[in-house]
């Protein structure tokens, strides 16, 4: 990029006609030039998978105040960077490829005032309109100084898109990423509209970080490394694909030419009145939860500009849900009491008398805790033309699921560990104002490893199966969970973007990425290979087995897209045209009625090679301003994602059981890729004063998504096997109303309607229907979806007094989930979904005190999530449709174990999370 702190100032007068003339020469000259590149650039584009958008635009005109001329030549700086541009002759300007945040923006002129804008506000892929009218010199110069203001609607905004900056996250109740997402408009529950799970695409730095075996996102980004976060929920660009719901698009902090620094530690724990499900959590007695972090920036004094940016995170929480230590792993189910000849000893009431052994002290464990290390790096060197970027996150977590039947036996559940590595390095150049380009390599390795103990023969280890309970509404009374994994993912990143501003109305983007994979899998479990008791019998099956399988997978995508976003003084056009392509690179059986290879028919072991999947996806937004305080906008596109590796791979060994129950699930290679086609209509419009009012409505068809089919062998054995068949539907509206901060306060408020539908909510429904016998009837009509959640409420409120005290509240509610009541309630017919569990609400706090000592920033907050402590169902019983309401336990039978039926039925995992209180101080610099 040109060094526009050098620019030569124009001269007044005279001088200005001979410019508008010579820029007139130039005109024509210079369209054609960007004409001819536009096509080569064309020419030479190949493909892209998950690209996203990192920098936004200003753009504006330059006036005379008094006589309303453009004010040719006038140099536009953005203060701290090289970066600025040139008015030309109709004192147009544009400055591409500025980093989200807050700029000082300085107009400098011969002959004019210069004018310095404070607080430019810069979006991910959003212009911001910056027209200045500049004063004529007077004898006594002087320096007009304005602050900018954030829209209150976004002119080129052409679908539903929230963007969050690194100053609104500070003030809000929220830790995490997952987080914030869940407090946009149609988001429920990381449900992105109606979608299923694993349909959106997380992206950091314009790289996909998206694991892509199960459509997780595994990397932990600190709130601190966040320079703007932006959610999109509606259609999106043709940049963005492998998504069909949503995008979470994060750019992360660079360096900065002085040094800042900020360390914050907080501790709390679990205040709840409702001991009576939450055992051992009450009043504030210890600091269950603890946090430390800390970031630093600054030039890294190595090499001029090199500059730094870190931050690191440990965070360990107990968690809420504990279990009471009655029985150890050692301890063994009840087992009758029999005479030396092998006869039962019966009771007096001619029953069998069982013995209960139990070993354990009674003592209360944690049974979810979480512990997570995390760094967050950046290393960002800056030329006038040149930008090189290298970037690191890593995370290390453990933790433990909840399990309500092992509560008893608590040690005997399993530990979850994941490690990530991310290193990616980027390269921009910035030839001119009008183009620039960015090539990016990034190597993602996300590690998974999952136990009960680590070595794989610690004599710990005991029969799986020897403390199953032998009644029902019994506690497991020993042993352990006894599976094992190990998962691995590396994915290689290659993407080259290009963006050209080709004339004052067009922009035009091209990208190309290419990806490729390393997936590793290997899950076996630990069984008792002889009918006896003794730990020399305890061991894995050999590999290849249905108890231990692995397998070692190279699928590539490849993809491209071209983008032209439109500016026009009437209406905004984005247009783009994405293709993409994917190779599993793995083979499947020719016969599939034949998976255990019987040789009397034909083909039989026969596998063949999937085949490459490929993919056109138009997309189409348009954004009518019919006022300067009103726009419409309408998008459209047609959306794609190839189903989550996971599903294209389980059980590549093709190991089929024999029993006569159906047991065994087989992947497919070659699956196609999942299609939605999205509409969407919108209104902005500002009401009063800071009042805006966002209103869009919406429509998503869902085709090809993820299913099952039920396969019979040669044999007469069923298996079921991946196959893209269900189907699913959702419209609804989204009201949004933003009071932007002043007068010492600002709010949010969030209101979704939807109708999600869909003739399955789980890929494996088919799977799950045919465990009886008969079968459940497969849905041949809509049914609502798990997380149909009809209406969806959200309201933020703020207010505060600037660097001296804040306070943040953030209200949710939501009406019931459905979900599937026992038949025996329903007259015998089942209805999939036919029930409604009963609403929730929430609500957190977040307050903050500032103090300034000697240039130091100190503050201590306080942090309450569920301040009211309320009792949200999060899972219901069929029958009842409450949480831990049992209607039949009276036909329980008899229990053998020590718990009553009412320990058993009340479960603290159906329940939300009770009353968390958190204090904590914080420094900076």
């Amino acid at each position: 990029m040109c060094n526009y702190n050098n620019l030569n100032l124009f001269n007044s007068g005279k001088a200005q006609v001979e410019i508008k003339s010579a820029f007139r020469r130039k005109k024509f000259f210079i369209q054609k030039l960007r004409n001819i590149t536009f096509v080569l650039f064309l020419f030479i584009i190949s493909g892209s998978l998950a690209y996203a958008g990192t920098t936004g635009k200003i753009a504006g005109k330059v006036t005379d105040s008094q006589t309303g001329e453009a004010v040719v030549g006038a140099n536009i700086i953005i203060e701290g960077t090289y970066m600025g541009a040139a008015a030309d002759v109709d004192g147009y300007f544009y400055i591409n490829n500025v980093s989200p945040g807050e700029y000082t923006v300085v107009i400098s002129a011969i002959g004019y005032d210069k004018v310095t804008v404070q607080k430019v506000p810069v979006k991910i892929d959003l212009t911001y309109r910056l027209d200045v009218k500049m004063s004529p010199k007077a004898v006594n110069a002087k320096e007009v100084v304005i602050t900018a203001t954030r829209p209150l609607v976004q002119k080129d905004l052409t679908s539903t898109s929230v963007t969050v900056s690194a100053n609104e996250i500070k003030m809000m109740p929220v830790e995490s990423v997952g987080q914030i997402i869940n407090l946009q408009a149609g988001v429920v529950g990381g449900h992105f509209r109606g979608g299923r799970s694993g349909e959106v695409a997380y992206l950091v730095d314009g790289l996909s970080v998206t694991d892509a075996y199960d459509g997780s996102l595994p990397l932990q980004v600190e709130n601190s490394s966040i320079r703007e976060m932006e959610v999109i929920s509606g259609t999106f660009n043709a940049e963005y694909g492998q998504a069909m719901s949503g995008v979470v698009n994060i750019v992360t902090q660079d360096g900065s030419q002085q040094f800042h620094g900020s360390l914050s530690a907080y501790a709390g724990d679990y205040v709840t009145q409702h001991t009576d499900i939450f055992p051992n959590v009450g009043r504030l007695t210890s600091f269950r939860t603890k946090d430390y972090e800390f970031s630093l920036s600054g030039p890294t004094k190595i090499l001029n500009p090199l500059t730094f940016f870190v931050t690191g995170r440990y965070y360990n929480d107990k968690g809420y849900l504990y279990g009471r230590r009655i029985y150890t792993t050692a301890d063994k189910a009840p087992y009758e009491l029999k005479d030396a000849d092998g006869n039962a000893i019966l009771d007096q009431n001619n029953n069998p008398i069982y013995i209960i052994t139990h070993t354990g002290d009674s003592s209360f464990v944690p049974m979810n805790p979480t512990e997570r290390y995390s760094i967050n790096g950046k290393l960002t060197y800056s030329l006038p033309e040149l930008k090189f970027t290298y970037s690191v996150f890593w995370n290390k977590d453990w933790n433990k699921y909840y399990d309500h039947a092992w509560s008893w036996t608590p040690d005997g559940t399993m530990n979850y560990y994941m490690k990530n590595w991310i290193h990616s390095f980027q390269i921009s150049h910035i030839p001119s104002q009008s183009v620039y380009q960015t090539l990016k390599f990034s190597v993602n390795r996300y590690d998974y490893r999952g136990y009960a103990y680590e070595d794989l023969y610690d004599p710990r280890y005991v029969d799986p199966y020897q403390g199953d309970p032998i009644s029902n509404y019994t506690f497991q009374s020993g042993g352990q969970q006894s599976g094992r994994y190990e998962r691995e993912t590396i994915e290689s990143i290659l993407q080259w973007q290009l963006n050209a501003q080709v004339s004052k109305l067009h922009k035009v983007a091209l990208g190309a990425e290419l990806e490729w994979y390393k997936l590793y899998n290997h899950s076996y479990t630990l069984v008792n290979l002889t009918p006896a008791d003794t730990f020399e019998t305890l061991g894995y099956r050999q590999l290849g087995t249905v108890d231990n399988q692995a397998y070692t997978k190279y699928p590539t995508t490849f993809s491209a897209y071209v983008q032209d976003k439109a500016e026009y003084d009437i209406m905004i056009i984005n247009f783009g045209l994405r293709f993409d392509y994917f190779k599993a690179n793995s083979r499947y059986l020719a016969d599939l009625r034949n998976p255990l290879k019987d040789t009397n028919f034909t083909n039989a072991g026969r596998m063949v090679e999937a085949t490459a999947k490929m993919q056109l996806s138009p997309r189409l937004g348009i954004s009518f301003p019919i006022t300067d305080k009103g726009i419409i906008h309408f998008s459209y596109g047609h959306f794609f994602q190839i189903p989550n590796f996971s599903n294209l791979y389980v059980n590549s060994d093709e190991i089929v059981t024999t029993s006569s129950s159906l047991s065994s699930v087989l992947g497919n290679p070659d699956l196609k890729a999942q299609k939605t086609i999205m509409y969407e209509v919108g209104l902005q419009q500002v009401l009063a004063g800071d009042l805006a009012l966002d209103f869009t409505v919406y429509y998503r068809d869902i085709r090809n998504l993820l299913g099952m089919e039920i396969i019979n062998t040669y044999q007469g054995v069923n298996y079921a096997r991946y196959i893209n068949r269900d189907y699913g539907n959702v419209r609804g509206f989204i009201i949004t109303l933003d009071k932007r901060f002043s007068d010492f306060f600002s709010t949010k408020l969030d209101y979704t309607y939807q109708i999600a539908e869909g003739d399955a909510s789980d890929p494996m429904s088919v799977f799950y229907n045919n465990q009886t016998s008969p079968p459940v009837e497969t849905n041949k009509t809509f049914v609502p979806l798990d997380w149909d959640q009809r209406s969806t409420l959200n309201i933020s409120f703020n207010f505060g007094q600037a660097n001296n005290w804040n306070c943040g509240l953030i209200f949710n509610y939501g009406s019931g989930f459905p979900y599937t009541e026992d038949v025996r309630v329903s007259q015998g017919v089942r209805f999939e979904n036919g029930g409604l569990k009963p609403a929730t609400y929430n609500v957190d706090l977040r307050a903050e005190k500032y103090f300034n000592y000697h240039g130091i920033d100190l503050k201590v907050f306080l942090l309450v999530y569920n301040l009211l402590d309320t009792k949200n169902e999060w899972n219901v019983d069929a029958a009842s449709g409450r949480a831990n309401v049992d209607l039949y336990t009276n036909i329980a039978g008899t229990l053998y174990g020590l718990n009553t039926i009412q320990q058993y039925v009340n479960n603290p995992g159906n329940i939300s999370t009770p009353r968390q209180l958190r204090i904590g101080v914080g420094i900076g610099f």
